[in-house]
């Protein structure tokens, strides 16, 4: 456990997501709201709907990649380790969500309560926000592709 301790903190990595508030200078919005090109929150609130229900999402070509990216992607923390228990290497282990999320991580059909796009926006309710070592962060069409996915019952295709 000492070497992984050790691990996480040379990668930037905690082992457990901390319990933060809002990053200073930042003002708090809703985690899923899509913003402008300054920042400012166009929409408030959070849409379980498919943005564009005639393009489908896939898992392997769309969301997979996002997630392994780097940097700015879950790869440094998330792949293949057990930071937070939370390991994106495959779909599975995904599903299956970390030590403070379990299967919340990801609600099929409902991107709203799913904790993964939640921790991707800028104020996540609890925690910091994804990925920790960002900037960058999910842009506002990346994070909108993750919630088309899981609003399309975030099949493993």
């Amino acid at each position: 456990m000492k070497s992984l301790v050790l691990l996480a903190i040379a990668s930037g990595c905690s082992l457990y997501e901390p319990d933060v508030g809002v990053a200073l200078g930042e003002t708090p919005v809703d985690a899923a709201a899509p913003t402008d090109a300054d920042g400012g929150t166009v929409i408030v609130g959070c849409d379980n709907a498919d943005s564009d229900p005639t393009t489908p999402v896939s898992f392997a070509l769309d969301v997979r990649p996002l997630m392994t990216r780097s940097p700015g992607g879950c790869a440094a923390c998330h792949l293949g380790r057990i930071t937070s228990g939370l390991d994106l290497s495959s779909y599975a282990s995904m599903r299956r969500g970390g030590i403070n999320t379990g299967t919340k991580i990801i609600v099929s059909s409902v991107p709203c309560e799913s904790i993964l796009l939640q921790k991707l926006g800028r104020t996540p309710p609890f925690g910091s926000r994804m990925p920790f070592n960002g900037p960058p962060y999910f842009s506002a069409e990346e994070r909108q592709l993750v919630r088309d996915w899981i609003a399309e019952g975030a099949l493993n295709n």
